[in-house]
């Protein structure tokens, strides 16, 4: 799903490798940096990808939120801040830190003045303002406004130097305009279409702010970007970045082993451990801000039963998370424990396990169920108020390691007398907007890949967020979200965000699973890769990587 608005840790942490098995960066891949004088330029790099953008290369848009997606535009489109591996932010497209005021809040940005777009034209003020006014346009269908429906003012002081004034102050500013749109080229063209079938500008040309530019897209097939030689910083030492859609688990595997992909960053999957020990491949794993979960449809479109708290604290006491954790991850993440948190991670300094008290309890499942009136039917499976607890388990097809929960949810959950029928589908079908948009699911396992800064759980949790699809609404938990957001002490929004988690832990609309360690794995001839477990993703630095030839 889309990156920016998805929430994790907010502050500076330092990750260990998680496994053994894995090999560490630090100790096996050289980087760009380590030799200038052996960097080698051009060819092609081509990185299997495990998801295709789905229907339009727009990632902003509600329709289009996959993080994958996220990770290709982030080279084409840059921010004013970016998110580094160890979850701090720094200056990106400005060139400090913007200037703060608190009464009232204010952000004033110094954009760089190096800091030009493709076509030569430079990055202003205005493009600034232009991004604002383009996401809180209604005709625009964007996945999420949060923080920009708080400016109330925008002020172009010079060409390098824009003022935005807030209503009120917004702890999470530092997610904010990422990506900036060109004014100069987009202006006046229909935003939820000019971006379908390439990052061009409204005459069809390719434009960047970024070092690659689109070159071409072949649906179903793979994208090509190609060196922007007029990036403002260090241009790309490759010629070309190639993104080949392999969404088969087994395929990856395959094309990695075989050279025909450089780079891979699945989603982890215990096959896996066949690519470590490998001399030609150099695997890194990091503890990650994505984490799985099983979403709860409890609005109107979901299964009536599902409406009932009882069933869910059922369904929850019914899963053994600690053995599906343990059974998947023994060989790739040992030291991996379930997640009891929706919205900090196991290794933030704020986490609290609001959740833990869902540990795997049959007897106490069925005494929910059998207490509220349900009676088994003669397949073993429970009917409350006249509905049976039968409940399709959506989630993505092709993912052998989703593919495996499934299975292990459904034998556990049956014990308890509820059944899972399997709703699998591609990645850009589910995720659109006829599934999980118009929450057309009764259950629906998939990972939100999360920022360090933890604003974007705001959007996910509180009533009618623009990201909350499960149609979940607790008034109060509402409120402290909505507080959090202008808390700048972080021990006060913690504070609050801890107790608003605690809440939805007694309201069960999802099930949070673990926190998913990121794993990136590329031929070891290809140098500079280091991983970014944020929104940023894999790609963040590929203008730094080389291939030795």
């Amino acid at each position: 799903m889309r990156s920016k608005y998805f929430v994790l840790i907010a502050l500076l942490l330092a990750f260990a490798v998680i496994g053994a098995a894995c090999a560490s960066q630090d100790d096996n891949t050289p980087t760009s940096q380590d030799d200038e004088g052996d960097v080698q330029k051009g060819g092609s790099i081509v990185l299997g990808w495990e998801q295709e953008p789905a229907g339009s290369l727009n990632i902003d848009l509600a329709c289009c939120t996959l993080a994958y997606g996220r990770w290709i535009e982030g080279e084409v489109f840059e921010g004013a801040m970016e998110a580094q591996p160890d979850f701090t932010y720094a200056p990106n497209l400005v060139e400090a830190d913007p200037e703060i005021t608190e009464d009232p809040f204010t952000l004033t940005y110094h954009i760089r003045e190096e800091a030009q777009w493709s076509d030569g034209e430079p990055i202003t003020a205005d493009d600034f303002i232009f991004t604002l006014d383009t996401i809180m346009d209604k005709k625009n269908d964007m996945a999420s406004r949060s923080g920009f429906d708080l400016i109330t003012d925008s002020e172009a002081i010079d060409e390098k130097t824009v003022k935005f004034t807030f209503s009120e102050a917004y702890a999470g500013w530092r997610d904010l305009f990422n990506p900036i749109y060109p004014k100069h080229a987009i202006e006046g063209e229909n935003f939820n279409k000019v971006w379908n079938k390439c990052w061009c500008d409204g005459a069809g040309e390719p434009i960047s702010s970024g070092p690659w530019l689109f070159d071409s897209w072949d649906k179903g097939s793979q994208l090509k970007l190609v060196r922007n030689d007029n990036y403002w910083g260090q241009v790309a030492n490759a010629d070309e970045l190639v993104f080949r859609f392999l969404p088969e688990t087994n395929t990856e595997i395959q094309s990695i082993l075989g050279n025909e992909v450089d780079i891979i960053y699945p989603s982890p999957q215990l096959e896996l451990k066949r690519l470590t020990g490998n001399p030609d491949i150099t695997v890194t794993t990091t503890p990650g801000t994505t984490w799985e979960h099983l979403d709860i449809q409890v609005g109107p479109n979901g299964n009536p039963a599902l409406q009932n708290l009882y069933v869910r604290q059922a369904l929850a006491y019914a899963i053994d998370r600690d053995g599906l954790v343990a059974q998947q991850f023994k060989d790739i993440a040992p030291d991996l424990t379930p997640l009891n948190n929706t919205i900090y991670m196991t290794n933030a300094p704020e986490y609290a396990p609001n959740w833990e008290m869902y540990s795997q309890d049959i007897d106490k499942a069925t005494g929910l169920l059998e207490d509220n009136g349900c009676k088994k039917g003669s397949d073993g499976i429970y009917v409350c108020d006249g509905e049976k607890l039968s409940f399709e388990f959506t989630t993505t097809t092709g993912n052998a390691l989703r593919e495996l929960t499934f299975e292990i949810l459904q034998e556990q959950v049956k014990a308890a007398g509820i059944e899972l029928k399997p709703a699998f589908g591609e990645a850009a079908d589910v995720f659109g907007p006829k599934i999980l948009v118009a929450g057309n699911y009764d259950l629906f396992m998939f990972a939100w890949v999360g920022n360090p800064d933890p604003g974007g759980s705001v959007e996910i949790w509180k009533c009618k967020g623009s990201q909350n699809f499960t149609g979940y609404c607790n008034d109060e938990v509402t409120k402290l979200l909505e507080q959090s957001n202008a808390l700048l002490d972080n021990d006060e929004r913690a504070a609050a965000m801890n107790e608003a988690d605690a809440l939805m832990a007694q309201d069960i609309p999802t099930i949070p699973i673990y926190q998913k360690p990121t794993i990136l794995a590329f031929n070891s001839s290809i140098h500079g890769m280091e991983d970014n477990a944020t929104q940023e993703g894999p790609t963040w630095n590929s203008e730094e990587w080389w291939i030795e030839q």
